[in-house]
This record gives C-alpha cells, structure tokens and sequence, in this order.
C-alpha cells in the first residue's frame, strides 16, 4: 500500500490516512513526504513494527524553541534520501543581569534582555517556517544619590540576549552585562545559556535508516 503526504500539515496520522486509503493493518505500506512538503511533529505510532517505510523527500521538523521533529514510536524503516529531518533551534539564553550600590539604599540594575527565538515550525496548520530571531537589548539604569565631584554617577547595562539556533542548532549565550561610572560595588547573577537544539529523531533505535539524509539536531 502507497500513501503521499502532498501538502504541508502539521501532525497527520500515518494510520489514519493507510487505513482511509484501504490499508488492512498488515500490508508493506509505504508513506512519502513529497518534495517542497513541510511536515511539522509526525509521532509514528499504532502500526505493528516493521510494516512501514517513510520516505522523505520534504522536511519533517519540529516547532520553534526546541521542538521535536519525528517521534518514533514503532520500528520501521525510514528513506530520508534528498529529505531533511531537523529539531527546533534552541532559544537564545538571556543576557546576564547587574545591580550595583553606592552609599546607602541607592541601587541601579540592568537587566539582561530576552534570548531571540530558535528557527523551526510555527505551531499552526499548515506549518510555516519561522527564522532564528536576534535577542534583545538589556537595560540600563542610573544610580541615584548625590552627585560626587569630578566623578559620573555609575550606570548598570544588562547583557544582550542570545541569538536563537538555526533549525538543529543550540541558541547562542546571552551577553555579558556591564557597569560604568562611580559605585562602591557590584553583583552579576543571572542565567545567559542557550537552548538546546530540539531532537530531530526521538526513538532513534527503532528506525532503520536506508538512507539519511540531512538529519539535524540531536537524537536519543
């Protein structure tokens, strides 16, 4: 049994579509992905281990920020020749934040800005793909309290967030905040990594791969 996947779609149900199309439960049954077609987080499930074959000549992928690209919950054969298969990149993490002090309860703080989006599938149907997003600006702010001569009164700038990971690809860290100017003293804190790239194959020991194509991202 022949099936096509001939449009971009976001989940669709092997089974459901072998058993509309006339599949008995325990014939070969085949699946394409056409070329040009993008499929958004296909779960393989609920047909007996090693009846299908998946061919993939389009890009099975997952969501924006990490998400998963094929889910394999059955064995089965997978022909990923001229095909992608990728994982949602990770967010960008965000930029470090800093406060600094001077004299008593005068206190300035930067906060780091956000991480920018990771690059894979919106989560509409049918999917579209979305680009790695730049991080924003941190903040900055001016501490108070009477001016001291001849000195700039100290300023606390938050880190820049991250870049987002192209599609298989960790989000960057975000940067390093930063002080200028007059204070007594300082506290950086913050977390500034990057997310990890979503899997491209979760259940990877139950796919038998004829041909591999460009698979990206991680696998487990």
């Amino acid at each position: 049994m022949y099936i096509t996947i001939a449009a971009s779609v976001r989940s669709p149900d092997i089974r459901a579509l072998a058993i509309s199309a006339g599949w008995v439960g325990y014939e070969q049954l085949y699946c394409t992905v056409n070329a040009g077609v993008d499929v958004a987080t296909l779960t393989v499930s609920n047909i007996p281990d090693y009846l299908l074959t998946l061919v993939n000549r389009g890009r099975i992928g997952g969501i924006y920020n990490s998400g998963t690209g094929l889910v394999a919950s059955i064995k089965f054969n997978l022909d990923n020749a001229g095909g992608t298969i990728f994982g949602g990149g990770g967010q960008g993490g965000q930029g470090q934040n800093v406060s600094i002090f001077r004299g008593t309860g005068y206190v300035a703080t930067g906060t780091g800005g956000a991480g920018g989006v990771g690059a894979g599938f919106n989560g509409a149907n049918p999917p579209v793909m979305l680009p790695a997003g730049s991080g924003s600006s941190g903040s900055s702010q001016t501490v108070g309290g009477p001016s001291i001569g001849g000195t700039t009164q100290g300023t606390a700038t938050g880190g820049s967030g991250g870049t987002g990971g192209a599609i298989g690809m960790t989000g960057s860290n975000g940067g390093p905040a930063s002080t200028s100017g007059s204070f007594e003293s300082s506290n950086y804190y913050g977390t500034t990594t990057g997310e990890l790239a979503g899997y491209a194959i979760d259940g990877i020991a139950n796919v038998n791969i004829l041909a591999s194509g460009s698979i990206l991202g991680r696998t487990r």
